[in-house]
């Protein structure tokens, strides 16, 4: 690690404040050096070029003396918006929007949109402003969805802000609307007075070499690689688009600029695209480095071990994690938040604030807290001794996540387990703006949280008060979750907003084994070992064990799961995603029962999952990405598994679902591949390729198969710029990461979106610049998957 990046650690007081943000490599900044070719003003006050403006919902809009938009507003509104639920469940208090008609223009000739912008939102964190467009040519914007066309900014406050956004991606051949608008997002203590918002000049540009937004293939004159570097024994690749003569390339050492590798470059041709690619995978020097091809020039990464390829990684990840606590004051992004969240059951009250919120609209999700709890224990138990300050930080950090469990547990099944919030509240409880949190007595939730107490407890050395307490009620909490499964069957469900409700009957014992195996771990009693193998029996039955078969080839795809048993749909996931409980469920009866006369059928399901792992990551090379999966021709026909699986869908969704089918790669008649999940209104693959990428790190652990390891490994590269458009996705770390979805905190280091998408019914990557849910909302359960993997490859290296 960077001795700057030490420095910024020790001044947030080791994580106490928030890491300050990198602009160095964003992408803004790089973007603010190309060449404006042309250039066309849609508005400006200092040239009276006008449009002609509306005002839609709340505040106010003229047009100041300056001959300036200006838009305004109080902080909160005394009711909820038109259209918003009567308990005020995940709304805001409204927009504040202007819209101006476009006469049919076509945009073709520019590629940006510039605007000057002046927020004067006292007391505001993060003033967020929304640009949106329609389009009604070829292609019709917005999407059905309402993603496509949107676009966020972080604004900086009390300052003209220089707003550029690319819009290469953006169809714009007819032009109907340009709209502008900002969210009351609600009383944060320190807001007051009056919100204004000030344009002053609106332009389209024509810029040279602009960003890609969709497919595989490179942009010209871009090295593809992995920005924090490679460790040492894996293979080490880097590309670029298949352009120019595949000549020697050159890797130098930092500090001296030494060549200490040359090698040539070889053309191959893979499902995504014709590359070159260079490949120095016999450099195994632990040292930092940059690779030279004709004209291009990486920046620098490293080669090492994975300890100290990610960590780093680890630290920002933190920080993120860190800066979206609920209920802590977190300097800079917000003071004590959310008391007035409010859960209640057979009278009693609980204020549901604590842990950390979700995502950029600050809802909360007891599981998603949950989650990251379990791996922040994960990554400090993989740290060897001389980490003390990031191991004692992760548990610090882990306990808050902690607190957040025991303190939403009622004690008799029922548990307070989300609240839809995107707002601040005033913290006084009794007002309008007060939340109404869930709470339920879910067989599943307890199941999880049974698994989670148990394995938390499980480490725990130093405080023998806290490991008994979680002994205790992880067993009661199992107890509770077989009460309800007896009753109710894998079929009980929670409500459509909460991040289980996807779940599967596979998933479901799945998890329902893992936790029984975590709490026999704990208390040793036979019948949770019992139960831990009726439910991993269950799981197995939905394991495809006889294989698919590929047409053309023969070669049979096996090791994946189904929902169910009877096989007719095939687990995918698509938003929220929780494929690595297969493998944990598996991993957890191997260590609890290891003398077990099943062991060898357990191993054996291991290696088919891993089997399969390898052979569909062939359809992505040269990228490292996990593809989503098989799909069958009819699966839609399920109705009730398609309504599950796809949230906020119409009937368009079935004709939608086979054309997605046709993008994907024949395997038969009846299977295709997809590269990217069949999904409608959620898109972005993060949560699910991580996801993917623990199970391959958990199969690797069992196996002891290096492959399987540098698949985990490769889901991490994507995200840090090993993906087509060279961005890390990862905020403040490695080069060319973007501004994100982050609404009511701003940007943070170390945040991580939910992730890549496709265009409408395609099956390549799509990235435009637009900043909007649900691709780019950051997400705090993708930052625990994060961390959860790079505890695997710690451990596998001896480390710990």
């Amino acid at each position: 690690m960077k001795p700057s990046m030490k420095r910024q650690i020790a001044q947030t007081g080791i994580i106490h404040r928030p890491l300050p943000i990198e602009t160095e490599h964003a992408l803004e900044t790089l973007a603010k050096k190309k060449q404006v070719l042309s250039s066309r003003v849609l508005f400006s006050a200092a040239q009276q070029v006008s449009l002609d403006f509306a005002h839609q919902g709340a505040g106010d809009f003229i047009i100041s003396d300056k001959g300036e938009i200006k838009l305004t507003s109080p902080v909160v509104m005394p009711h909820w918006p038109a259209g918003a639920p009567d308990d005020g469940d995940y709304t805001n208090f409204g927009n504040v929007t202007i819209s101006a008609p476009l006469e049919n223009e076509n945009w073709s000739d520019f590629n940006r949109v510039r605007i000057q912008v002046f927020p004067d939102f006292p007391g505001v964190t993060n003033p967020y402003l929304m640009i949106s467009f329609k389009n009604d040519g070829t292609v019709k914007v917005p999407d059905i969805y309402g993603r496509e066309g949107v676009h966020g900014v972080n604004l900086i406050n009390h300052e003209w802000n220089d707003v550029i956004f690319e819009i290469e991606g953006l169809p714009r051949d007819q032009m109907t609307e340009i709209s502008f608008s900002y969210y009351l997002n609600g009383p944060e203590r320190l807001t007051a007075g009056t919100m204004e918002l000030f344009i002053n000049e609106i332009k389209l540009e024509q810029i040279s070499e602009p960003e890609i937004s969709k497919g595989w293939v490179p942009q010209d004159n871009a090295l593809i690689y992995s920005h924090n570097g490679y460790s040492k024994e894996m293979p080490k690749v880097a590309f670029c688009a298949n352009k120019i003569e595949a000549t020697s390339f050159t890797v130098h050492e930092k500090e001296t600029n030494t060549v200490v590798f040359t090698g040539k470059g070889y053309q191959n041709t893979t499902e995504t695209g014709n590359y070159i690619i260079l490949d120095f995978s016999d450099l195994q020097t632990v040292g930092e480095y940059y690779l030279k091809f004709a004209e291009m020039q990486t920046e620098t990464f490293q080669i090492g071990t994975s300890e100290v390829i990610w960590e780093s990684s680890i630290w920002k990840s933190l920080n993120f994690i860190f800066c979206e606590r609920c209920g802590c004051p977190v300097f800079g992004k917000h003071t004590t938040c959310h008391a007035d969240i409010i859960a209640e059951h057979e009278g009693k009250q609980l204020s549901f604030n604590g842990g950390w919120h979700d995502a950029g609209d600050v809802s909360q999700q007891l599981i998603q807290t949950a989650e990251v709890t379990m791996a922040l224990y994960e990554m400090a138990a993989s740290l060897p001794e001389k980490e003390e300050t990031l191991r004692m930080r992760l548990l610090e950090e882990g306990e808050w996540g902690l607190d957040f469990i025991l303190k939403t547990r009622f004690g008799d099944g029922f548990r307070a387990t989300s609240a839809g919030m995107t707002r601040w509240t005033d913290g006084l409880v009794g007002g309008m703006d007060d939340a109404i949190a869930r709470v339920h007595n879910q067989a599943y939730e307890n199941f999880y949280c049974a698994g989670i107490e148990a394995y938390i407890g499980s480490r725990i050395t130093d405080n023998t008060t806290m490991r008994n307490h979680l002994v205790r009620i992880a067993e009661e909490d199992l107890l509770f979750a077989i009460a309800e499964l007896e009753k109710h069957g894998t079929g009980q469900k929670p409500i459509f907003w909460e991040h289980t409700y996807q779940t599967s009957e596979s998933l479901y014992y799945a998890t329902a084994s893992w936790a029984a195996s975590m709490v026999y771990q704990l208390t040793n009693k036979e019948i949770y070992a019992e139960k831990a193998l009726e439910w991993l029996g269950l799981m197995l039955e939905a394991q495809e064990k006889a294989g698919i078969e590929d047409s053309e080839t023969g070669e049979l795809y096996k090791g994946f799961f189904y929902r169910d048993n009877t096989h007719n749909v095939i687990q995918h996931f698509n938003h929220q995603a929780r494929e690595h409980l297969y493998l944990m469920a598996l991993e957890a009866a191997l260590e609890t029962q290891p003398a077990h006369t099943e062991k060898q059928t357990w191993l054996q399901s291991v290696e088919m999952y891993g089997d399969y792992l390898k052979k569909v990551t062939r359809f992505t090379k040269p990228y490292p990405l996990i593809p989503a999966g098989l799909y069958k021709k009819d699966e839609y026909l399920d109705e009730a598994s398609f309504h599950l699986q796809h949230l906020l869908i119409d009937e368009r969704a079935i004709e939608e679902y086979q054309l997605q089918f046709e993008q994907g790669i024949k395997i038969n008649d009846e299977i295709a591949i997809r590269k990217f999940p069949i999904w409608f209104s959620f898109r972005g693959n993060n949560a699910i390729l991580l996801s993917a990428g623990k199970a391959a790190s958990i199969a690797g652990k069992i196996l002891q198969d290096k492959a399987l390891l540098d698949i985990a490994e490769g889901q991490l590269q994507w995200v840090i710029g090993m993906n087509p458009f060279g961005q890390s996705m990862m905020h403040g770390e490695g080069y060319r990461y973007a501004q994100q979805y982050s609404v009511l905190n701003g940007e943070i280091t170390g945040e991580i979106p939910v992730g890549m998408e496709t265009f409408r019914n395609e099956d390549e990557p799509y990235w435009p610049e637009f900043n909007n849910a649900t691709y780019k909302e950051v997400w705090v359960g993708n930052a625990g998957k994060w961390i959860s993997i790079v505890a695997d490859l710690n451990k596998i290296t001896g480390k710990s």
